[in-house]
């Protein structure tokens, strides 16, 4: 016999109640003096006999009747060996998706809720002595070693909804560490969203196996809060500033919903009341003013009704500032016509501090520490010039038309491979402007616009980790952005020098010169996706000496924790990875001064309502030839792997017991009946 829950056994020291009471009862009697005592004698020694006697059956009665209730709640049970095809498995795995949409509601109860009842229901049905390997989306709660049947129920009790999630290749990964290169045999529990399906990367081997169990809601709607941005690139106190939010309605039905703004706990609040249309995307704008300078940390909430299924994802973090400087330096090789372009654009720009420097003539690393440098038509570039440059800096790169391909260094750090330069007029294709990167530009335009052209452009070899911005008319790059150390680079394929192209003189060149600029500001929100959120950078020289730290709340601080720095020419590196685990505001503190704000939202693909069906899954299954790897149930359709819905498994004991109690209480009520 086994107990289900030994820890109660701490309440068997009750029994010293009906102990004490027992001792109570051998009490003092007043001795009365008789003249002739025998007719007393036999009278008092039967009446003493009966009395011991009845106080040592009511001792052993209450012993008994405290020790029954507290083996009843231990609850005692015998393990029937009916499942074959695992009482020989020392570990099984299990992957319980606690991401944000298990949250959506079946029959009034969580699919989250749901499947912790069903791994209830597996631990019971399991060998005793089975060991588990437990995975969920909460990164560092993943324990690198086994666990028991109590140790593990425990953690499933306490479970709670995560903003992360994994593919499931990296589901794979992760619990492959955790068998430690043993054979996995595995249990997970998920709603089969798409964007974490790729199996087609997986490492599973022969002998793996996972059983996998698909969640499903009734509720299949959801609207989220997909980003924020500004209108104008320049943060003002006093005057009015238009923020724009972007809302996307995932159901097949029309919503009417409440989006409230908070910036800086009550400095602005604002309201707005509109409908959005299946299936489709909404920018709402608000107008407003702040009277103060500094940090401002901002949140949106969404009110809406039932039809909104996931309620975690409607809370959206950000902040901003409005007390900074930027600087932005043109590094040029001696006259070039577009340095007066470039200095009549960012001169009149608020907050802004331009400054030219002369290749030629020397620099120092003081000339170097800058917002954004801007390494204009320089022939060669040195190694130490790119060392001084990659210290966590955004660079803009208007290279020199030259047929000398082979003598830029910075090429080499990017591995930007020009295979040829071609001399033909283009024109900027307006078509393939990424309008998720100019969004706030390119809102609207006709089709007869006149676009800047380019005689001259680098042509370049494809590279899949570079960003493709703007694009030539027959398709070749025009903008493209890298990103390395830390560091953003933006390079043009072109430049501004007016045998060239007339790009300087077009109207495009200044919102998209503003949208680089902007880009690398601090001016810019910041919105950190907490699936991306590995460091930030701030611009601050910061040496961690033990007083820099983040916390979760200037007030009521309730986490914290001290992040790895890493500075370099004034600008540092906070690493992040791993150590925020919730949606908020976060602050960047040095002993009692505020440095930078963090804010973090959840993972967006999760507000997605896009499942994979049965049909579906079970095609990709094939076409992986993964069929001896995968077993699939459906739950919404009361499909259960067997040691799932096996019933009666175990001889439970609590009941008798229960039963032995009122046995033991009745018996003490006749004891004291009888012998009275």
């Amino acid at each position: 016999m086994s107990l289900l829950y030994p820890e109660f056994l701490w309440a068997l020291f009750l029994n010293i109640i009906p102990i004490f009471i027992h001792l109570f009862n051998y009490q003092k009697h007043e001795t009365i003096y008789f003249s002739d005592v025998t007719l007393f004698k036999n009278i008092e020694e039967k009446t003493k006999k009966r009395s011991q006697l009845k106080n040592i059956l009511l001792l052993l009665s209450r012993i008994l009747l405290v020790s029954s209730i507290v083996m009843a709640f231990c609850f005692p049970y015998e393990k029937k060996e009916q499942i074959n095809n695992y009482k020989n498995l020392k570990k099984i795995g299990i992957y319980l998706d606690n991401s944000f949409s298990m949250s959506r509601l079946n029959k009034n109860q969580s699919l989250l809720e749901n499947a912790k009842d069903d791994l209830m229901k597996l631990v019971d049905n399991l060998p005793e002595k089975t060991e588990y390997i437990f995975t969920t989306n909460n990164k560092l709660k993943n324990k690198p070693y086994s666990l028991r049947k109590n140790e593990l129920k425990k953690e499933i009790i306490n479970t709670d909804y995560s903003p992360f999630s994994f593919t499931y290749s990296e589901i794979i990964d992760i619990q492959k560490e955790q068998f430690k290169g043993d054979i996995i045999n595995t249990f997970w529990l998920t709603d089969l969203q798409k964007n974490s399906f790729d199996l087609s990367n997986n490492n599973l081997v022969e002998n793996d196996h996972i059983n996998l169990l698909k969640y499903s809601s009734d509720e299949e709607g959801n609207l989220s809060i997909d980003s924020v941005w500004f209108v104008e690139s320049n943060r003002q106190i006093k005057k009015n500033e238009a923020l724009k939010v972007k809302t996307t309605n995932h159901s097949n039905s029309e919503i009417e919903f409440q989006i409230k703004l908070n910036i800086d706990n009550g400095e602005v609040l604002s309201q707005s009341y509109t409908k959005i249309k299946p299936n489709e995307s909404k920018i709402i704008e608000f107008i407003f003013s702040v009277e103060t300078k500094g940090q401002k940390v901002g949140e949106l909430s969404i009110i809406s009704n039932d039809m909104n299924s996931i309620k975690y994802d409607d809370n959206y973090y950000f902040s901003y500032s409005l007390n900074e400087n930027f600087k932005i330096v043109n590094l040029h090789n001696g006259d070039n016509e577009s340095n007066s372009y470039l200095k009549a654009l960012f001169s009149s720009v608020e907050k802004t501090k331009y400054e030219e420097v002369n290749f030629k003539e020397g620099y120092n690393d003081y000339d170097l520490n800058a917002d954004l440098i801007i390494l204009n038509e320089l022939l060669n570039f040195d190694k130490q010039l790119i060392n001084n440059i990659i210290s966590n800096k955004n660079i803009l790169i208007l290279p020199s038309m030259s047929e000398n391909l082979d003598d830029q260094e910075l090429n080499n750090f990017l591995n930007v491979k020009f295979s040829s330069l071609e001399n033909s007029k283009l024109e900027l294709d307006i078509e393939s402007v990424d309008k998720n990167y100019f969004k706030n530009i390119f809102s609207s335009f006709k089709g007869n616009i006149n676009l800047p052209y380019f005689k001259y452009h680098y042509l370049l070899t494809k590279n899949p980790n570079a960003n493709y911005l703007i694009n030539f008319s027959n398709g070749d790059p025009l903008l493209v952005k890298y990103s390395e150390s830390n560091s953003d680079f933006y390079y043009f394929t072109s430049n501004l020098n007016s045998l060239v192209s007339n790009f300087k003189q077009h109207a495009l060149f200044v919102p998209i010169m503003l949208r680089i600029k902007e880009k690398s500001s601090s001016d810019f929100i910041k919105q950190y996706e907490i699936n991306r959120l590995n460091s930030v950078k701030v611009k601050n020289e910061l040496q961690q000496n033990g007083d820099i730290k983040v916390i979760n709340d200037l007030e009521n601080t309730t986490s914290s924790f001290f992040p790895k720095v890493s500075t370099k020419k004034g600008i540092s590196i906070i690493f992040l990875e791993n150590e925020i685990q919730f949606s908020g505001h976060y602050y960047l503190m040095q002993s009692d001064s505020l440095i930078d704000i963090i804010s973090v939202n959840g993972t967006k693909s999760e507000s997605k309502m896009n499942f994979i069906n049965d049909k579906e899954f079970k095609q990709e299954i094939t076409n992986l030839k993964l069929e001896e790897n995968l077993s699939f149930w459906n739950i919404i359709e009361k499909k259960y792997p067997e040691i799932i819905s096996l019933k009666n498994n175990n001889n439970e004991y609590w009941k008798y017991f229960i039963l032995l109690g009122i046995i033991f209480l009745i018996l003490e009520i006749i004891i004291i009946k009888k012998f009275t």
